[in-house]
């Protein structure tokens, strides 16, 4: 029986590609840099704003200046926009009026971001057992202790527990907290990345996580 669900929030509850986007070209624009494509900045989405600030820098050959001022400009730019930007995914709010059992929401986004999405959207009607960001913990994902801290939290064990994520963190902390884990198709990591990755199922829309929770029990 699974107790626990484990959601990542950017590709797997919200949408948030396009307040991100616009971020990041706004830091373009500030350094008088063409914009990058919605495609580009959105395949750099998953690891935390550390990881996609130097992506970015390498994308434009290093050319953005200091990295820690980049990414409190990003904080200045995206924290104007997060909120309006950022749009649950059809289907979310159905699936968890329906869910009996223990909720988390394990993401490697700043937990401000996160915190700030689930309470002033549908999700604050629901009883999240353990709600972590990026920097909540001394890890983020990849590594397993995000997932160890929210089972910790519900008081669940791993083989009653799953992970709900569209990136490679979610499949790999999944993999390595021993947690078995369902990959979204439509986030922003193509499906066949994240099977070849070891993901145990796919979720192609929420109306089928019924029937994919089913199969796990």
């Amino acid at each position: 029986m699974i107790n626990l669900l484990m959601f990542d929030l950017d590709g797997t509850l919200f949408e948030t590609a396009n307040g991100i986007h616009k971020a990041v070209n706004a830091l373009m624009a500030e350094r008088r840099e063409p914009p990058l494509s919605y495609e580009l900045v959105s395949s750099f989405i998953g690891f935390g704003l550390h990881r996609l600030i130097l992506q970015l820098d390498q994308a434009t050959q290093h050319r953005l200046g200091d990295i820690q001022k980049l990414e409190s400009d990003f904080h200045r730019h995206y924290r104007l926009i997060f909120l309006p930007e950022s749009h649950l995914y059809e289907g979310v709010i159905s699936f968890l009026e329906t869910w009996p059992h223990k909720l988390a929401v394990v993401s490697n986004k700043d937990e401000f971001y996160v915190r700030e999405l689930v309470s002033k959207s549908e999700l604050k009607k629901f009883n999240w057992s353990h709600i972590i960001g990026g920097n909540t913990l001394r890890y983020k994902k990849p590594h397993p202790e995000p997932l160890y801290s929210a089972m910790q939290a519900a008081g669940v064990s791993a083989n009653t527990t799953l992970m709900i994520g569209d990136g490679l963190p979610d499949i790999q902390s999944a993999q390595r907290a021993k947690v078995r884990s369902v990959a979204i198709s439509f986030g922003y990591t193509t499906i066949s990345e994240l099977i070849q990755a070891g993901a145990d199922c796919r979720l192609d829309s929420y109306k089928d996580l019924p029937k994919v929770i089913e199969y796990f029990c």
